[in-house]
């Protein structure tokens, strides 16, 4: 499974809306996130038509989660950008493959892993995901 930069991207604007906690401009976004400013309002654009960020114009205006991030879930950001979320090409185009019928790998294994990242990527919220990745830090500072 490969990420494209686009969902790649997507997900750091999502964490740098939560951390936020409020409204930012999609500049402090993009500059926090790490992300190439043009890049990422048209995703931001994106995330807002997809539901997941609530966009506001004008001098107070900005991007902010349209939903608690306790209930945005990666599944959501791969949804909005349209990335597939399987193992390999065979599962999402049988077209492919001439041997997606006959195949072991993509009849048990893909489709048994792909089934099991979807249902990862289902649970798995931008609250959970942003509290992981500071416990990793910490950890990792703790062992110097």
């Amino acid at each position: 499974m490969a990420i494209t930069w686009r969902t790649d991207y997507a997900i750091r604007i999502m964490f740098e809306a939560a951390r936020a906690g409020g409204r930012s401009t999609i500049r402090e976004l993009a500059e926090s996130a790490g992300v190439p400013y043009d890049f990422s309002r048209s995703i931001a654009r994106e995330l807002a038509h997809s539901g997941l960020l609530v966009s506001r114009r004008g001098v107070t205006g900005g991007f902010e989660l349209a939903r608690p991030a306790e209930e945005i879930t990666l599944r959501d950001i791969f949804e909005a950008t349209g990335e597939p979320m399987s193992m390999a090409l065979c599962s999402t185009d049988p077209t492919v493959c001439p041997r997606t019928d006959a195949c072991p790998m993509h009849n048990g294994v893909w489709t048994e892993l792909d089934r099991m990242i979807e249902e990862y990527l289902g649970r798995t919220t931008v609250a959970d995901a942003i509290e992981r990745a500071s416990e990793l830090r910490a950890l990792l500072a703790a062992r110097g």
